[in-house]
């Protein structure tokens, strides 16, 4: 997890500290000094922390992740905790918090990483000299984790997702009933439109795994113990299609802004990267429940394409888009292709 040079809001800690007094029930907890922010998150804020004189299952170097939403943060810890259970490479979850706390948010607390993600330093001047040793190992560090991913046991996790609350789609088909439901209340009618046109075209399937559905370079950090996933916000169980599609569709348009020429070079190592992340995936699968198809593939790419579009015509609709940095904005034009929509009119809205 990489670390911000600022500073968290005095509020924000001194909450923090509120919360775990009141989970531990030490009226006397304090830091073993001052939290730090972690950087590279849009959805969730994100501390580093280390108590001192700790309760039992909080020593050490510990993250606190502020998720606004009390039903994915339940389902992210849920499912965080099942697979680090299972012995996969992911942050331990030693104890969450209700939204109703003095935090305001849900929270997550787990075990801190020291590492770096591998596109860590990335820009035109360096891009060049990085692509011998990208093109050989981030595919492959990919597509082992999502291979490690979806070999796991799923049927501890479905009972445990079962028994939480309703309102997070439990299958993909429902998820892409919930993106056309919302595109139509906020008058995106060609969105819902296409949301539509994917449920009447789902490829017919019993595959199940462990999905995590936003594995980019940026969610895996590279640790002296090797790579380690995080961030499991849009992850449940469902197709292995979830969480490969969506990999082969940032690797193949990776969505950093770089100037024309870098863009270039970008994009066309982008493709290798992509075609050898989808080869080394399937050599690791073939024959298993994970192996994914073609039309599997390209019906979670739209799945994934709409997705994006959505959240951006919310964030359009109630005025809250931000400013610059997302890499939403970046992959807009693709979700669009994907999804055999036209090219959006620079700085509008697109109509309904």
């Amino acid at each position: 997890m990489v670390t911000d040079p600022g500073a968290p809001t005095d509020t924000t800690a001194e909450r923090l500290l509120e919360v775990l007094r009141e989970a531990t029930g030490r009226p006397d907890l304090g830091y073993d000094g001052p939290p730090t922010p972690l950087s590279g998150g849009f959805f969730a804020e994100m501390l580093r922390f280390r108590l001192a004189d700790p309760p039992a299952g909080l020593a050490g170097d510990l993250v606190a992740r502020l998720v606004p939403s009390q039903a994915v943060g339940e389902r992210e810890a849920t499912v965080q905790g099942a697979v680090a259970e299972q012995g996969f490479p992911t942050p331990a979850v030693r104890m969450t918090a209700p939204e109703s706390s003095a935090l305001g948010r849900f929270l997550i607390v787990m075990d801190a990483l020291d590492g770096a993600p591998p596109l860590a330093g990335l820009d035109p001047r360096t891009v060049a000299g990085q692509i011998p040793d990208l093109v050989r190992h981030l595919p492959d560090q990919l597509a082992r984790i999502a291979a490690h991913l979806h070999s796991l046991d799923p049927e501890p996790l479905v009972a445990r997702l079962e028994s939480l609350d309703g309102e997070i789609p439990t299958t993909t088909a429902a998820f892409v009933e919930q993106q056309s439901t919302l595109a139509r209340s906020i008058g995106r009618g060609e969105l819902a439109t296409a949301g539509e046109r994917l449920l009447a075209d789902q490829p017919r399937s019993t595959a199940h795994v462990i999905t995590h559905g936003d594995l980019h370079p940026f969610n895996l950090l590279v640790t002296p113990d090797g790579p380690w996933l995080i961030d499991w916000t849009v992850s449940g169980v469902g197709h292995p299609g979830f969480t490969i599609a969506f990999t082969q569709l940032t690797l193949a348009h990776p969505p950093i802004p770089l100037p024309r020429v870098g863009r270039v070079v970008l994009d066309a190592l982008g493709r290798r990267m992509a075609r050898r992340f989808l080869d080394t995936y399937r050599g690791l699968t073939a024959g298993t429940p994970a192996e994914v198809d073609e039309a599997q593939l390209a019906w979670h790419r739209g799945v994934h394409a709409l997705r994006i579009l959505v959240e951006l015509a919310v964030w359009d609709h109630a005025g809250i888009r931000p400013s610059a940095g997302h890499p939403w904005f970046l992959l807009e034009p693709v979700a669009r292709r994907e999804l055999g929509l036209p090219a959006a009119r620079r700085g509008s809205v697109q109509p309904s």
